[in-house]
């Protein structure tokens, strides 16, 4: 009996012996797709530990649910839609969204996706410090006062009567960064008709 037990011990040390080794070929190889792919895997799970919670590092983190290394992640923002959408932070595509990337909006703040038909991709984002008004307190007054906002029927010389101090992010259809800063918006209708948006531009 004891030399049955002391044999099962044995092979399982040996066993474990193999995988660990067969893990650490393949990890330290410098070559193959299949490498690689091990690889980014790891890679991406220690990246997602840490949370976006910055409007930069959100911008960004919402730049690469598009274009880079989490696309597979919100795969609603992968294709051209065949209408132009809009997600806000607290709607509920919008939570999902920042659940599967891992996005933690501090209080007070709120962004957006525009995400047109020819692939042009906008990044609002409000930060409630850079306009001494929370996000939630922005989208009361726009609810009350609409008339004191941005509406696409008023004289085109008048058309931004409120602005907002944003951070944009703008992308072509291919990635390119065409523009990353903070700079001034505006609040107005969403262009999909589910409610308040907030798009770059001070004219």
């Amino acid at each position: 009996m004891w030399k049955q037990k002391g044999q099962g011990i044995v092979e399982y040390a040996l066993i474990l012996a193999f995988v660990v080794g067969v893990g650490g070929v393949l990890y330290s190889n410098t070559s193959g797709s299949f490498v690689n792919s091990i690889r980014s895997v790891f890679s991406n799970v220690n990246t997602m530990i840490d949370p976006a919670t910055t409007a930069k590092d959100i911008i960004e983190r919402l730049r690469e649910g598009r274009y880079g290394q989490y696309k597979e992640l919100a795969k609603e923002l992968k294709d051209n839609p065949s209408s132009r959408m809009t997600i806000a932070s607290d709607s509920a595509a919008g939570q999902e969204l920042a659940r599967k990337l891992n996005i933690q909006t501090p209080e007070g703040d709120g962004w957006f996706v525009d995400l047109h038909t020819n692939g042009m991709y906008v990044i609002t984002y409000y930060a409630a410090d850079a306009n001494k008004l929370t996000y939630s307190a922005l989208k009361e007054d726009y609810k009350n006062n609409t008339s004191q906002y941005y509406n696409p029927k008023n004289d085109k010389y008048n058309r931004y009567p409120t602005k907002v101090t944003i951070y944009e992010g703008l992308y072509n259809g291919t990635g390119k960064q065409l523009y990353l800063n903070q700079t001034t918006g505006h609040v107005g209708p969403a262009a999909d008709g589910s409610g308040m948006s907030i798009y770059p531009g001070s004219y």
